[in-house]
Protein backbone atom coordinates (compact mmCIF):
# COMPACT_ATOMS: atom_id res chain seq x y z
CA UNK A 1 0.00 0.00 0.00
CA UNK A 2 1.31 3.44 -0.97
CA UNK A 3 0.70 6.14 1.80
CA UNK A 4 -1.41 9.13 -0.06
CA UNK A 5 0.84 12.75 -0.10
CA UNK A 6 -0.99 15.10 1.99
CA UNK A 7 -0.90 18.76 1.88
CA UNK A 8 -0.38 20.59 4.98
CA UNK A 9 -3.06 23.19 5.97
CA UNK A 10 -0.92 26.17 4.66
CA UNK A 11 -0.92 24.90 1.06
CA UNK A 12 -4.56 25.86 0.35
CA UNK A 13 -4.61 29.38 0.23
CA UNK A 14 -7.43 31.69 -0.58
CA UNK A 15 -5.88 35.35 -1.56
CA UNK A 16 -7.94 38.68 -2.49
CA UNK A 17 -6.18 40.74 -5.03
CA UNK A 18 -4.86 44.09 -3.11
CA UNK A 19 -4.73 47.86 -4.59
CA UNK A 20 -2.11 46.91 -6.79
CA UNK A 21 -3.41 44.95 -9.77
CA UNK A 22 -2.43 41.02 -10.00
CA UNK A 23 -0.94 41.45 -6.60
CA UNK A 24 -2.57 39.20 -4.12
CA UNK A 25 -2.72 38.46 -0.32
CA UNK A 26 -4.26 35.68 1.82
CA UNK A 27 -6.05 37.82 4.55
CA UNK A 28 -4.88 36.53 7.61
CA UNK A 29 -6.95 34.67 10.32
CA UNK A 30 -8.94 31.87 8.16
CA UNK A 31 -8.50 28.68 10.57
CA UNK A 32 -10.84 26.69 7.94
CA UNK A 33 -11.10 27.54 4.43
CA UNK A 34 -12.90 25.83 0.86
CA UNK A 35 -13.78 26.08 -2.56
CA UNK A 36 -17.08 24.58 -3.92
CA UNK A 37 -18.12 23.80 -7.42
CA UNK A 38 -21.30 23.32 -8.47
CA UNK A 39 -23.29 22.65 -11.29
CA UNK A 40 -26.75 23.24 -12.95
CA UNK A 41 -28.44 21.22 -14.86
CA UNK A 42 -32.14 20.10 -16.41
CA UNK A 43 -33.15 17.01 -17.06
CA UNK A 44 -34.96 15.49 -19.75
CA UNK A 45 -36.65 11.74 -19.49
CA UNK A 46 -35.66 9.69 -22.94
CA UNK A 47 -37.70 7.19 -23.81
CA UNK A 48 -36.75 3.80 -25.67
CA UNK A 49 -38.17 3.81 -29.32
CA UNK A 50 -38.59 0.11 -28.76
CA UNK A 51 -40.29 -0.14 -25.53
CA UNK A 52 -42.29 2.56 -24.71
CA UNK A 53 -43.50 1.31 -21.59
CA UNK A 54 -40.07 1.14 -20.12
CA UNK A 55 -38.59 2.95 -17.58
CA UNK A 56 -36.80 6.10 -18.89
CA UNK A 57 -33.42 6.99 -18.77
CA UNK A 58 -33.05 10.82 -17.42
CA UNK A 59 -30.47 12.90 -19.65
CA UNK A 60 -29.28 15.97 -18.48
CA UNK A 61 -27.84 19.21 -19.49
CA UNK A 62 -25.61 21.67 -18.00
CA UNK A 63 -26.96 24.96 -17.76
CA UNK A 64 -24.85 26.86 -15.22
CA UNK A 65 -21.30 25.89 -13.82
CA UNK A 66 -20.79 28.47 -10.30
CA UNK A 67 -17.87 28.46 -7.60
CA UNK A 68 -18.09 29.49 -4.25
CA UNK A 69 -15.07 30.24 -1.54
CA UNK A 70 -16.04 29.95 2.36
CA UNK A 71 -13.85 30.56 5.49
CA UNK A 72 -14.10 30.94 9.12
CA UNK A 73 -11.53 31.64 11.86
CA UNK A 74 -10.20 34.60 14.08
CA UNK A 75 -10.74 38.07 13.11
CA UNK A 76 -6.69 39.28 12.37
CA UNK A 77 -6.71 43.05 12.41
CA UNK A 78 -4.31 43.34 9.59
CA UNK A 79 -7.36 41.88 7.30
CA UNK A 80 -10.28 43.43 8.74
CA UNK A 81 -9.58 46.42 5.56
CA UNK A 82 -9.22 44.04 3.03
CA UNK A 83 -12.91 41.88 4.06
CA UNK A 84 -14.85 45.45 4.52
CA UNK A 85 -13.46 46.61 1.26
CA UNK A 86 -14.52 43.27 -0.61
CA UNK A 87 -17.98 43.32 1.23
CA UNK A 88 -18.63 47.51 0.00
CA UNK A 89 -17.99 47.31 -3.34
CA UNK A 90 -20.77 46.38 -5.70
CA UNK A 91 -18.38 45.04 -8.24
CA UNK A 92 -16.60 41.36 -8.02
CA UNK A 93 -12.92 40.90 -7.06
CA UNK A 94 -10.10 39.17 -8.33
CA UNK A 95 -9.81 36.32 -5.86
CA UNK A 96 -7.68 32.73 -6.35
CA UNK A 97 -7.29 29.44 -4.03
CA UNK A 98 -3.70 28.71 -4.33
CA UNK A 99 -2.49 24.86 -4.15
CA UNK A 100 1.31 25.19 -2.94
CA UNK A 101 3.23 22.45 -5.39
CA UNK A 102 4.51 22.12 -8.87
CA UNK A 103 2.80 21.86 -11.92
CA UNK A 104 4.06 17.98 -11.75
CA UNK A 105 2.49 17.58 -8.07
CA UNK A 106 -0.41 19.11 -9.06
CA UNK A 107 0.19 22.84 -7.68
CA UNK A 108 -1.78 26.02 -9.01
CA UNK A 109 -4.57 27.88 -8.65
CA UNK A 110 -7.99 28.49 -9.72
CA UNK A 111 -8.81 32.21 -10.35
CA UNK A 112 -11.93 34.35 -11.37
CA UNK A 113 -13.68 37.15 -10.27
CA UNK A 114 -16.07 36.85 -6.80
CA UNK A 115 -18.76 38.77 -4.71
CA UNK A 116 -18.36 38.55 -1.23
CA UNK A 117 -21.86 37.91 -0.32
CA UNK A 118 -21.27 37.16 3.71
CA UNK A 119 -19.01 38.93 5.84
CA UNK A 120 -19.83 38.06 9.41
CA UNK A 121 -17.36 39.50 12.03
CA UNK A 122 -18.57 38.59 15.61
CA UNK A 123 -17.02 38.18 19.62
CA UNK A 124 -18.23 35.83 21.99
CA UNK A 125 -16.99 36.68 25.77
CA UNK A 126 -14.16 35.26 27.21
CA UNK A 127 -12.69 34.21 23.63
CA UNK A 128 -11.15 36.32 20.72
CA UNK A 129 -13.38 37.53 17.58
CA UNK A 130 -14.09 35.43 14.88
CA UNK A 131 -15.20 36.37 11.24
CA UNK A 132 -17.04 33.89 8.76
CA UNK A 133 -17.01 34.96 5.17
CA UNK A 134 -18.89 33.25 2.01
CA UNK A 135 -18.23 34.58 -1.57
CA UNK A 136 -19.77 33.48 -4.95
CA UNK A 137 -18.25 33.52 -8.13
CA UNK A 138 -19.50 35.92 -11.04
CA UNK A 139 -18.45 34.47 -14.21
CA UNK A 140 -15.68 31.80 -15.58
CA UNK A 141 -13.49 30.11 -12.94
CA UNK A 142 -9.46 28.84 -14.28
CA UNK A 143 -7.44 26.82 -13.68
CA UNK A 144 -3.51 27.82 -13.83
CA UNK A 145 -0.71 25.46 -13.86
CA UNK A 146 2.15 26.18 -11.23
CA UNK A 147 5.00 27.57 -12.84
CA UNK A 148 8.02 25.65 -12.64
CA UNK A 149 10.93 27.38 -12.15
Amino acid sequence: MAQATTLPFSAFKVMLETGTPGTFAAPCGLTSRSISFSKETNDTNSIDCDQEDAPSWVDRDVVSLSASISGEGVMARESLDLWREAFMTTEPVNARIEVAGSAAQGGGYWSGKFHLTSFEPGATRGERASVSIEMQSSGPIVWSDAVTP
